[in-house]
């Protein structure tokens, strides 16, 4: 009835020790986990993503190579972007080899876009703090970088851009840039960065960045970005792509709810 009791609630609900309790959670295959994070669905949000599921359920893996997807994503310099595990003793928890330094000088923000396809992969685009408004994305993403991406192409008509909600997405000046070159954009529900398998790519990003060493300027953040973001290959990408049947089985199976992508 509520996943988020702790283990003394559920004795002193059940009136047996926490010994008791434990025994029989592990007995009926019960463990105490942590909350996967994910972004909250309310009715309308898993009635959209159930109606995309059952919409494209039946596309290829042909179909999905011809999406150009599409993200941002923010990395921010003295900050480690995933939790790091340690092997140690439990009388060492703070020594300085166990520790994970956080530093609260220093820090800023750098803001990327990428794409890729099924057969190629964009140059990674660096968006300035101050070049946020729709003005600037159209400028330095869809003029900089998109156009070229999408009509270089062999077959640029056969191309359908994904892009999720961000207000700069939807805004006038992209949705009159993209009518004027013909660039037709799919319908994507909100709340879904699972479907988009572009996320997987930041995720991995970020976590080949824990390994190097902390930048120690923005400059820097951004040559290790790009570094990384050389290194990943188009079948890599690719069998990021094959999964996007299978997302749609998930998501219907799960009602539009969350799944493990």
């Amino acid at each position: 009835s509520n996943r988020r009791h702790t283990l003394v609630e559920l004795a002193n609900l059940v009136s047996v020790s926490r010994t008791t309790v434990r025994f029989y959670l592990r007995e009926l295959g019960f463990r105490n986990c942590i909350a996967p994070k994910k972004p909250y669905l309310n009715v309308k949000h898993k009635a959209d993503r159930l109606a995309f599921a059952r919409a494209y359920e039946s596309w290829t893996f042909e179909d999905w190579c011809n999406i150009i997807w599409t993200d941002e994503s923010s990395f921010e310099t003295g900050k480690n972007p995933r939790q790091i595990r340690v092997w140690r003793k439990a009388y060492k928890k703070y020594n300085w080899d166990c520790i994970a330094p956080s530093f609260k000088s220093g820090r800023s923000s750098v803001m990327v876009w990428g794409a890729f396809t099924g057969f190629d992969k964009s140059p990674l685009v660096i968006i300035p703090l101050d070049k946020r408004s729709a003005r600037d994305f159209v400028t330095i993403v869809y003029e900089g970088v998109l156009s070229g991406f999408y009509f270089l192409h062999d077959d640029p008509e056969q191309l359908i851009l994904m892009e999720d909600g961000a207000p700069v997405h939807r805004s006038s000046l992209p949705l009159q840039w993209r009518r004027a070159h013909g660039i037709e954009k799919l319908f994507w529900p909100a709340n879904s960065p699972d479907l988009n398998p572009i996320e997987n790519v930041w995720m991995v990003v970020k976590d080949l960045l824990k390994h190097h060493s902390r930048p120690n300027s923005k400059l820097e953040m951004i040559e290790k970005i790009q570094s990384v973001w050389d290194t990943i290959s188009i079948e890599w990408l690719r069998t990021l792509i094959s999964t996007m049947p299978y997302r749609m089985q998930a998501v219907i199976a799960a009602g539009g709810g969350s799944m493990r992508w």
